[in-house]
């Protein structure tokens, strides 16, 4: 096979975007008289770095928006009904996952501390969840390392013209050269490790470790770049597949049909709360713990409106280039749109759309590095997230034993070293299997318990009340909002914060389970199924083992006349403050 100079070329142009970004931007500012001095992080109250708000901003953008929103969420479209799904989405995202993410980002914010002493601070009976989400923010970055992994191979492979899986066919090409999975459910065990992922996963970990464990500057210019560059190349594959041949067929049936019968399947709505809470991935513990971390009088509510905004426009635009792909290769194959598009989550990425790149052309092999590229890249910024929550966890539970302090960095190797051993798993035979079925029992139902009962949590110990006494304290005698920023609409915060989150989270929840139990999952042997069911139970367990804890709230309390909120009586009788007394009186809360 010849190398393919389209695909090289391709391949350079995405490496040297952020290189050549910041050198012509540093020659520009060189020239001008304007080079910035590196400045050291502010500091909080707690020697801790502060970051700023575009770095802030930009990381939680890349966390939301990752491999999921290309090849999870037009699955999830195809299988249940096309508009009637995407209708289920947006509410679900609105009523669960989008407040969900705004109220950890407000109580991160307010108590400054990561995700483990967050919880215990609330309250002590919590911590056993808290750390029942480090649990299970380890366990899915270990498989989401692999999953991002897998677009490694394709990438090396899209150098070589012609595309190796034309020949022998992508599914082949997917399950044999790729997982080395055909005929595994006769192999003892896990089966062997197959080379190629086991170094792929070796340098995605490298790539991770690289970045997030040399400082938050580094973190913060590198993270720019993986957000932008993946929205550019997802762009210039819109606006590509968009003039293919049948390209409205597939569109057609992401967006023309719209089937109401599905909106009354309860699999539609767990499907997509599971995927609007997956995408958005808050009771993972990243948000608060990177909220910890915001400036003090950063206006989270702003930045929750903007990262949730990006993450659904994305995934909706993105599904464009996906159903455009795949009817043009219905109609190329004499096949349904629908055969090819309801294919699982890996199978739609790693066989449907690698076997749609040959009807590109001479382009084929750019047009392969790229999209690949693009799922690798999406992947990163989530996983440098999950990563540096992860190390702060270490760092606390360091602390905590009065071990002599590390280094940031050695820290971080040491829990990319952990998460790439844990991750070599699913480098095996039967690793695929074993990854789909903790995507299930831990991306999905293990998401749902634990938003249900950091539902519980906020409404018993931290309360509404706080929560728009901490926004307003923070936001207020800022620029945009010199009277503090409100918790609005006011009638659809408190619905969802006392009845949609643990409502929909919890019924959810136990529908999953209760249909696991009767059915199996996707006709995986038990054997594979008890992945998923032991890592479930005890992530349970752990979420209850410190209920009995009685201890009161480290949380300072308030008194009520520290704010005056949208519902006094002074507003009720329509009657203004007067002008020397301003709206919010703030006490020392923390």
């Amino acid at each position: 096979m010849a190398v393919s100079a389209s695909g090289l070329f391709t391949l350079l142009a995405i490496i040297l975007m952020g290189p050549l970004y910041y050198g012509g931007l540093h020659l520009y500012r060189r020239a001008k008289g304007t080079v910035r001095e590196t400045k050291a992080p502010e500091k909080d109250d707690e020697d801790r770095d502060i970051i700023d708000t575009h770095h802030y901003l930009f990381a939680l953008i890349g966390y939301a928006i990752g491999i999921g929103n290309m090849w999870r969420f037009p699955y999830v479209v195809a299988q249940h009904g096309g508009g009637a799904a995407l209708l289920a989405y947006i509410v679900c995202a609105i009523l669960v996952a989008c407040p969900l993410f705004l109220y950890e980002m407000i109580m991160g914010q307010h108590v400054r501390l990561s995700t483990i002493r967050c919880y215990n601070t609330v309250r002590p009976r919590w911590k056993g969840l808290g750390m029942a989400s480090g649990l299970m923010l380890f366990v899915v970055l270990c498989y989401y390392g692999m999953v991002i992994s897998y677009s490694l191979p394709y990438i090396w492979n899209s150098l070589k013209d012609p595309l190796p899986w034309i020949a022998t066919g992508a599914e082949n090409f997917w399950l044999e050269n790729v997982l080395d999975a055909a005929n595994s459910d006769n192999v003892k065990g896990l089966g062997a490790c197959q080379g190629n992922l086991v170094a792929s996963l070796f340098v995605f970990w490298l790539i991770v470790f690289m970045t997030v464990g040399f400082g938050r500057q580094v973190l913060a210019k590198i993270t720019y770049v993986t957000v932008l560059v993946p929205v550019f190349l997802v762009v210039v594959l819109v606006l590509r597949t968009a003039s293919l041949e049948g390209a409205g067929e597939g569109v057609k049936f992401y967006i023309g049909r719209f089937e109401v019968k599905y909106l009354w399947n309860a699999r539609t709505w767990a499907a997509a709360c599971g995927q609007a809470l997956f995408s958005m991935s808050p009771g993972l513990g990243t948000v608060i713990t990177y909220s910890s971390y915001a400036k003090p009088k950063e206006d989270v509510y702003r930045a929750c409106v903007i990262v949730s905004l990006s993450n659904c426009v994305f995934s909706i635009v993105a599904a464009f280039a996906t159903f455009s792909l795949v009817g043009h290769m219905a109609l190329k194959e004499g096949q349904t749109v629908e055969e090819l598009a309801t294919r699982s989550g890996s199978g739609l990425a790693f066989i449907t759309m690698a076997e749609a790149m040959q009807y590109f052309g001479s382009a084929a092999n750019a047009v392969s590095v790229l999209f690949f590229s693009t799922l690798f890249l999406l992947g990163l910024d989530s996983a440098y997230a999950m990563e540096q929550t992860l190390t702060s966890y270490a760092l606390d539970f360091w602390a905590q034993q009065g071990w002599k302090t590390q280094p940031r960095w050695k820290m971080s190797l040491l829990c990319c070293v952990g998460s790439a051993l844990i991750g070599l798993i699913f480098t095996t035979r039967k690793g695929n299997s074993i990854l789909e079925v903790l995507d299930h029992f831990i991306g999905s139902i293990a998401l749902l318990v634990v938003a249900f009962l950091e539902s519980i949590m906020l409404n018993w110990d931290f309360t509404y009340r706080r929560l728009q006494f901490a926004l307003a304290k923070a936001t207020y005698n800022n620029p945009r909002t010199p009277e503090g920023r409100r918790l609005g609409p006011k009638w659809l915060c408190k619905l969802d914060f006392h009845l949609t989150v643990p409502l929909f989270s919890g019924l959810l929840a136990g529908y999953l389970i209760i249909l696991d139990m009767k059915e199996g999952y996707n006709g995986y042997p038990k054997s594979t199924l008890a992945w998923g069911w032991v890592l479930l139970i005890l992530i349970f367990l752990i979420s209850l083992s410190t209920l009995y804890k009685r201890d009161p709230s480290g949380l300072a309390s308030f008194d009520d006349e520290d704010i005056k909120i949208n519902d006094s009586e002074t507003e009720k009788k329509n009657v203004a403050p007067a002008a020397s007394e301003p709206e919010i009186q703030l006490s020392e809360v923390v």
